[in-house]
Parts: C-alpha cells; structure tokens; sequence
C-alpha cells in the first residue's frame, strides 16, 4: 500500500520565509537521497507513531542517515517537518489551479462550495501532518499565498478573490465588494482555523461546509432590506 503522505519527487527550494529552513541546500545526488531519506522517515514515524514520537534520533534510526549528517542540512527537527510542509503546499498549489478553472461558469453557490470545500481539504491534510506544527505556523502556511506574488494578505485579496467577484458582478448585491473579498479570504479562513483549534472533529461535518457557505453567500448577498435587523 503506497504511503499516503509520499512527496518525494517534490521540489521545494527555496522555502518561503517564517517556516524553519534549511542550513544549505542539497545540490547533489547523494545530498538530496539524503535529504529524501530523513523527509520519507519523518512521514513515517508521524504516520505510525504521532508527534511525541518524532524525534531526531528516531529520524536518523528509519532513514539510516547519521545524526551529524541530519545536522548538516536541518538545524532542528521543525525544520525536517517544515519541508514536509513545503512539499505538501507545493503539490496543493498546482491542484488549486485546477479547482479555480474547475468553478469557472458554475453557479455562484456552487463554486463557493467547491472552493471551500478545497480550502477545507487543505487545512485538514496540513493539521493531520503534525497539529502543533500547523497551529503554530498557521499564517505562515497559507496555500493562496504560497510562493505567490503577493507581501500582504490585501495584495493576495486584490489578486484573487476580488476579481472573483468582478467577474461574478450580476450574482452579488453588495455594495461594499473589498469588505466582501476580504471576508471570504480571510474571514472564513479564520473560522476553519479556529474549527481546528477547538472542535477539529466538526471540520469534516457536512454541516460545516454547508454554513461556510451560507456566511459566503451572506456577504455576497446582503438582505437590502434590513429586515433582519428590525426584527433582532
């Protein structure tokens, strides 16, 4: 049975900033088998053994590199899991430009499911791979703004979800349409996060995506009337 987490044809130099990095890049054969060998042995002791069981010790043991070795190229052992990360993001990238070309001319719901629902699946592949790595690197592992363009969530919001909504002009009644791009980018992101901090159980709830949506579609469509508002 393959392993589920096998990412060793990934290529991740360099890795973006606040994520531990390497101490050198490993340039040739014999260095990146090295460096593959720790990455594959690291998947392996989180899949049979979890977090507590990581160590670097246990890392050199299943991938048979000496410890000295390890050193050369990782300064810590967050900085092994760190590169797990990295490839995990990168592979994830090229499938989120399959999921935005995916949704084009679908309905507006249902390409917000379909958005969110990745979003979702992401987040949950990242928490499962190490859940204190991932809560404490959360800003840092943002799979819209990995290795993109963008120095600040507003650029990656101006860059992504605002044309989104351009674009979809006549399915949106609200009149504030950065508040709304931002909400969605940001907003719900914050909302998965704190599901996976506090109930990480719920994350796979149909009823969660179902009200991710509904707080999508609520700021993209607003009641004009205010009805809601006199009857609170």
């Amino acid at each position: 049975m393959p392993n589920k987490h096998d990412l060793s044809s990934a290529e991740t130099w360099p890795g973006p900033g606040q994520l531990p990095s390497l101490r050198k890049r490993p340039n040739q054969t014999r260095s990146r088998a090295l460096v593959d060998a720790v990455a594959q042995a690291c998947l392996q002791i989180l899949d049979e053994a979890g977090e507590e069981g990581l160590t670097v010790a246990r890392i050199a043991e299943v991938s048979g590199a000496a410890v000295g070795s390890i050193y050369q190229y990782f300064p810590s052992k967050d900085a092994i899991v760190a590169m797990l990360y990295e490839r995990v993001l990168d592979e994830e990238s090229e499938r989120l430009l399959q999921v935005r070309q995916c949704v084009v001319g679908l309905p507006l719901p249902t390409a917000l499911r379909e958005i969110l629902a990745n979003i979702i699946r992401v987040e949950l592949r990242l928490f499962n791979l190490s859940q204190s790595f991932h809560l404490r690197h959360h800003a840092a592992l943002h799979l819209g703004m990995w290795r993109g363009p963008y120095q600040t969530a507003n650029e990656f919001i101006e860059a992504t979800w605002l044309p989104l909504l351009q674009m979809r002009a006549h399915e949106i009644s609200t009149p504030h349409p950065e508040l709304a791009a931002y909400m969605l980018g940001q907003g719900l992101r914050g909302v998965i996060r704190s599901v996976l901090q506090d109930i990480p159980e719920q994350l796979e709830a149909p009823a969660f995506l179902d009200s991710l949506v509904a707080m999508a579609i609520g700021c993209l469509r607003p009641q004009e009337s205010g009805d809601w508002q006199k009857n609170a």
